[in-house]
């Protein structure tokens, strides 16, 4: 495992090698990452197949707020510009820090983030969220076609 300098945490060899498949391959729809081993360790928690819905991530957001746990996500989110009509796959990085979840979880999740995300080279965009109006598929697709009009 690689340590984490802020929080001591370590992010097991599974996430960067799962990062790395949905990277190359786009092999799943997205990635669920969070604490395990008491919180000492950053692991995999699901990998959803390609054809899950959004709808579907929704949901597990859901489900880790009545864990009373936030998580990390990497969604691989497939889009078209307005202006050029060119399809996209783009990474989004997803902090999800739930508001009624123990403040010990969100300063591991905020701790522990950017490191984290530097591990995961190849990152697009960043969502951060506390709700899941937050991290509706609109606010996604609106940060991912900010300032870019589809030319790469």
């Amino acid at each position: 495992p690689i340590c984490l300098q802020a929080s001591g945490v370590k992010v097991q060899q599974e996430v960067l090698d799962t990062f790395q498949e949905i990277k190359t391959n786009h092999c799943y729809r997205y990635l669920l990452f969070g604490f395990v081993n008491n919180d000492k360790e950053i692991g995999v928690l699901k990998k959803a197949p390609a054809d899950a819905t959004y709808n579907e991530f929704i949901e597990d957001l859901k489900d880790s707020v009545n864990r009373k746990v936030g998580c990390y996500a990497v969604y691989d989110l497939v889009f078209e510009f307005e202006e050029s009509k060119q399809k996209r796959s783009r990474l989004v990085f997803v902090s999800w820090g739930p508001d009624g979840i123990p403040i010990r979880q969100k300063m591991l999740i905020a701790s522990s983030k950017v490191e984290l995300k530097n591990k995961l080279q190849g990152i697009f965009k960043e969502l951060q969220a506390s709700g899941i109006d937050e991290a509706s598929e609109e606010c996604m697709l609106e940060l991912c076609r900010q300032g870019d009009r589809g030319a790469n």
